[in-house]
């Protein structure tokens, strides 16, 4: 590990612990302490099968809002959900299990439409083991009135982001969370101000508001697609960071066109990003690379002989991984 690495992984630690808690020692002399990967396991867990409802405040970049969330599963295991957005024009969105219904009033887009209903509730919903991160329980805290448990998600390279969790020791829901760059900057956060857990959501708690208020709906089948399954998709990348997998291979509409174009979806059980490819066949669309708060988003044009192609990386990674990424994006070889 280089000077430079060191620097930046102690500053990013020195974030993640500048915070007043109970020391760490005092909770591992628990009788049965769950470790770190457990008390991730029991978050994940939660998340999904509990009842609970509650507002939160979400903010990435510059971009703060306030929602609401209400979460049941019903007699058949299935999971229901909806979030409210209760600042700005009228919006909310409903999940029945795997469809999603979006309700955007006045056309207003979602920011959570590509991606995870609450994406830092979404992230650990799937209980991965992640081994490009190091695990550590810092201490106790309180938020929202609820007695909670801090864990540090330190990445093991600059090529993902670190993460401080608050989890409710009495239900294991994570109800703060920190996405830090190698910097020390907060890239997103999300704190629930006021959460139940338990009891029951009426039907009304956990339907559309529109049908009584005007607005659109659109139902959107959750994706799927095996990564084992034959695929048609011509590209591929040359470089990925260690530890992402690639997840599926799908159609899926542009972030530059709205076209049903070929991507790439990885993950490395924590954060995840995609790969899409289109043909520019006018010539106008630009390079670009940006920040959007976690989000870093990075086009390149790609030329195949007289053809030109529009390479677009999207996902919650550092801009520089997502560079990286994009100009190693090259059609695939024939076994020919």
């Amino acid at each position: 590990m280089n000077g430079k690495r060191l620097i930046r992984r102690g500053i990013l630690i020195l974030s993640l612990v500048s915070v007043s808690l109970v020391q760490a020692e005092n909770i591992a002399r628990e009788d049965n302490q769950p470790t770190p990967q457990q008390w991730l396991e029991r978050m994940a867990k939660s998340s999904r099968e509990l009842t609970y409802q509650g507002d939160l405040v979400y903010q990435q970049g510059g971009l703060l809002e306030t929602l609401n969330i209400a979460h049941t599963v019903d007699s058949e295991g299935k999971e229901q959900e909806r979030i409210i957005y209760l600042d700005g024009a009228p919006r909310e969105m409903v999940r029945r299990d795997q469809q999603l219904v979006f309700s955007n009033y006045g056309r207003v887009d979602t920011r959570f439409e590509h991606g995870a209903l609450m994406p830092m509730l979404g992230k650990f919903s799937q209980g991965n083991s992640i081994l490009d991160y190091e695990l550590k329980i810092v201490g106790l805290d309180r938020v929202a009135g609820r007695e909670s448990l801090l864990l540090m998600v330190i990445p093991k390279d600059r090529f993902r982001y670190g993460y401080q969790l608050w989890l409710d020791r009495a239900s294991g829901l994570l109800i703060k969370s920190m996405m830090i760059n190698d910097s020390g900057q907060i890239m997103e956060r999300m704190q629930f101000t006021h959460l139940n857990v338990g009891g029951s959501l009426s039907k009304e708690t956990l339907s559309a508001l529109n049908k009584k208020q005007g607005g659109t709906d659109r139902v959107v089948p959750m994706e799927h697609s095996d990564v084992n399954e034959k695929s048609t998709l011509g590209w591929e990348t040359g470089w990925v960071p260690q530890g992402f997998d690639l997840k599926s291979r799908s159609k899926r509409p542009s972030p530059i066109s709205n076209q049903q174009v070929d991507a790439l979806n990885f993950s490395d059980g924590i954060a995840s990003f995609s790969v899409f490819v289109e043909p520019d066949e006018t010539r106008v669309l630009s390079q670009a690379s940006e920040n959007i708060g976690a989000l870093a988003a990075v086009s390149k044009v790609y030329r195949d002989g007289d053809k030109y192609f529009h390479v677009t990386v999207v996902g919650e990674i550092p801009l520089s991984a997502a560079e990286r990424i994009a100009v190693s994006v090259r059609p695939v070889k024939s076994d020919s």
